[in-house]
């Protein structure tokens, strides 16, 4: 994990979700990008983090910052998705004091986009998570 710094936001809260969710979770693969090359499930990519920046006032060095990651899930089992999105859920929140010594302060997780199909014949699930944060810049 990283503090996070304005000239690499992006590549920080990266690194910095990818190397607590690698340490935390149980079960699956944390990585970059879907492993289709003889993958093994449960899957967790992790998307790079889109940044928001608002003025809130004319004063140039007044702004907010927050960004969004989303997490995709890739699972056999139906009910591996909701477990495992549960984990990354609960061990985020449980390491809220660690984000903010680096600089991200967790605002929410929701979960979408559940849908199943099928590779290399086999039943794929899958799921997104959503987490967002406000930083300290």
């Amino acid at each position: 994990m990283v503090n996070i710094i304005q000239a690499t936001a992006r590549a920080n809260i990266f690194e910095t979700v990818y190397d607590l969710l690698t340490a935390q979770l149980s079960t699956g693969t944390v990585t970059a990008a879907f492993i289709d090359d003889a993958p093994t499930f449960p899957q967790v990519v992790i998307n790079p983090a889109s940044i928001k920046i608002e003025k809130q006032t004319l004063r140039v060095d007044n702004r907010t910052y927050e960004a969004e990651v989303e997490v995709e899930l890739f699972c056999k089992k139906n009910k591996e998705i909701d477990q495992i999105s549960d984990e990354i859920s609960n061990d985020m929140y449980a390491n809220e004091s660690t984000l903010q010594g680096y600089g991200l302060y967790l605002e929410d997780i929701s979960d979408s986009n559940e849908d199943t199909f099928f590779w290399n014949d086999q039943k794929i699930h899958t799921k997104s998570l959503t987490m967002e944060f406000k930083l300290n810049l």
